[in-house]
């Protein structure tokens, strides 16, 4: 694993069998081209059965992020450990600005603390989430 700068990606889990999210943590840490050892699993708080993975990994243009997995681009506000898309972004901006958008304005980001910020259309949708596990992906062993 390279040190290298990846993007954020989200996988939407379909089935949430502590079997099948292990199935998907080793699919990732085996085909993707992972930048640290870390997968998190995070679960919608009032919709317990929707979870997501999240994790960086570098990706080939053109390439699918994942094969099997609805997966997206997100972005992560450290502070609030908010997960964001650009679209979603603006939407926040806009509901807290009077429609207004623009790299001027500021975000107040403790409203959307620990979210997941999406958009249906142009509405924004805010996503209560709590990290459930965090995977630390173990270095294969080096042939000698």
């Amino acid at each position: 694993m390279k040190n290298s700068r990846g993007l954020l990606l989200a996988s939407f889990l379909t089935n949430v069998e502590e079997e099948e999210i292990l199935s998907e943590v080793n699919f990732i840490a085996n085909n993707m081209n992972l930048t640290n050892n870390f997968i998190f699993l995070f679960r919608h708080t009032e919709e317990p059965q929707k979870q997501l993975l999240t994790y960086n990994a570098v990706v080939e243009r053109g390439s699918p992020f994942h094969p099997r997995l609805y997966t997206m681009r997100v972005h992560r506000k450290k502070q609030t450990n908010t997960l964001y898309t650009i679209n979603a972004l603006n939407a926040a901006v806009a509901s807290q600005h009077d429609g207004k958008t623009g790299r001027d304005l500021k975000l107040d980001w403790s409203v959307y603390e620990s979210c997941l910020l999406l958009t249906a259309g142009k509405k924004l949708k805010v996503h209560p989430l709590e990290v459930v596990k965090i995977f630390k992906i173990e270095d294969p062993p080096q042939e000698n």
